[in-house]
């Protein structure tokens, strides 16, 4: 039987995917992220390269689960018990309480929300950016998934600076999220009870959490399961999936956007397992980073539209702009970080906080999807991604004191 669909394009967009972190391995004194790196090869084999992986449906449906996989492993990522505050922690002056690690990302957060509506107004009155709110979005993202893999490698997530930024970005991301949601209700459905559909999906989350709870204390019988996660069984990855999944459709479901219901079942999944789930979260790393998430990012780089922004003077004088705004309210809204610590730890948490990726792509891509922004800016928007993504690492690992 003669198959219809093409899997040449898969296998390109899999070569490259493989080839794409042995090469950045060789030149490591440049230290590019290996996402930029497979943005970059998406732009050279896409639309605006050698054009040889056009918008293939199955790449389109594995760029997207790519996508979903991502933001699901951001919400695993997530550190409760180093988020939320301890009892009595909340005490003490002032000072004490601003240098709790919550309090301190979630103000950072606030001034790069007031500080990102400024400049989206500031845009508008120039005729740069069509919707000041969804530019005031973009410009409050930063990037979870830039932020915790250069703390690891400098051995700084179990301290209290590298604690402080990797909050800073959690609530950054999260918040992001949930202001996108409303965001997109608020444009499709107007002001309506359709808004408050976001807060049934957290009723959801806290109810499915206490049932699991309840469960693992009132049947003794499950913890039999453990022995199903080996071999062919994987019934602990099987599970991640379902509920990951569960959470997805429930978004889609009630009209919020899927990157919120990722998120909350990878959190769901990092709440249930704890810190000891080692194994657990290395067989989903493996398999979202080898496959489902590569391809996302190498898709971004196909869709990438050059022409687009070359031939619009708009998008390109754009770019500049908004590479200045998304390290200057940055920078300005780290500078909280002083009330704990020093100049130079502060600088350096600025320059990483300012890192930008996923989550401005995604949102981009989703304005993009609803008409506020044009092809040309969007193409503006992830250019500025794969600079931020790029050089604020090297400026964090240039500015930030060495561990002792």
């Amino acid at each position: 039987m003669e198959e219809s669909h093409s899997f040449v394009p898969l296998l390109i967009v899999a070569l490259l995917a493989f080839l794409v972190p042995l090469v950045l391995s060789r030149f490591k004194r440049l230290r590019v992220p290996v996402v930029v790196g497979e943005i970059l090869v998406g732009i050279a084999i896409g639309d605006s390269g050698l054009r040889l992986v056009g918008h293939d449906p199955m790449l389109e449906v594995l760029a997207l689960l790519g996508f979903a996989y991502l933001m699901f492993l951001s919400g695993i990522e997530v550190d409760f018990d180093a988020i939320l505050p301890k009892p009595g922690q909340w005490g003490g002056s002032r000072r004490e309480r601003l240098s709790n690690p919550l309090a301190l990302g979630m103000l950072t957060f606030v001034v790069t929300l007031l500080l990102g509506l400024l400049a989206g107004w500031g845009l508008h009155s120039l005729d740069a950016a069509d919707d000041p709110w969804l530019a005031a979005l973009i410009l409050s993202t930063t990037s979870l998934g830039l932020v915790m893999p250069v703390l690891k490698e400098r051995d700084l997530t179990g301290r209290p600076y590298g604690q402080a930024l990797l909050v800073a970005a959690v609530v950054a991301d999260f918040a992001t999220m949930l202001l996108v949601s409303i965001y997109v209700l608020l444009r499709t459905e107007g002001l309506s009870l359709e808004v408050l559909l976001v807060l049934l999906l957290f009723g959801a989350f806290a109810t499915a959490y206490r049932v699991a709870i309840l469960a693992r204390r009132r049947l003794p019988g499950l913890d039999r399961l453990k022995g199903l996660t080996q071999a062919t069984s994987q019934v602990d990855v099987r599970g991640a999936f379902a509920i990951a999944l569960a959470f997805i459709a429930l978004a889609q479901g009630l009209g919020v956007e899927m990157i919120l219901g990722a998120f909350l079942g990878g959190a769901f999944i990092g709440l249930l397992a704890g810190n000891g789930a080692t194994d657990l979260r290395n067989k989903l790393d493996l398999l979202g980073y080898s496959f489902f998430i590569p391809i996302f990012f190498i898709m971004i780089g196909v869709r990438f539209d050059l022409s687009s922004l070359l031939s619009s003077t708009r998008a390109l004088l754009l770019v500049p702009v908004l590479l200045f705004l998304a390290y200057a309210i940055k920078f300005a809204a780290s500078l909280l970080l002083r009330i704990s610590f020093s100049w130079r730890e502060t600088l350096a948490g600025g320059a990483l906080l300012s890192s930008r990726l996923s989550l401005i792509i995604a949102v981009s891509a989703i304005g993009l999807q609803m008409g506020s922004i044009d092809s040309a800016t969007n193409s503006a928007i992830i250019l500025v991604a794969i600079v931020t993504s790029t050089v604020s690492p090297l400026l964090f690992n240039r500015v930030a004191p060495l561990v002792e």
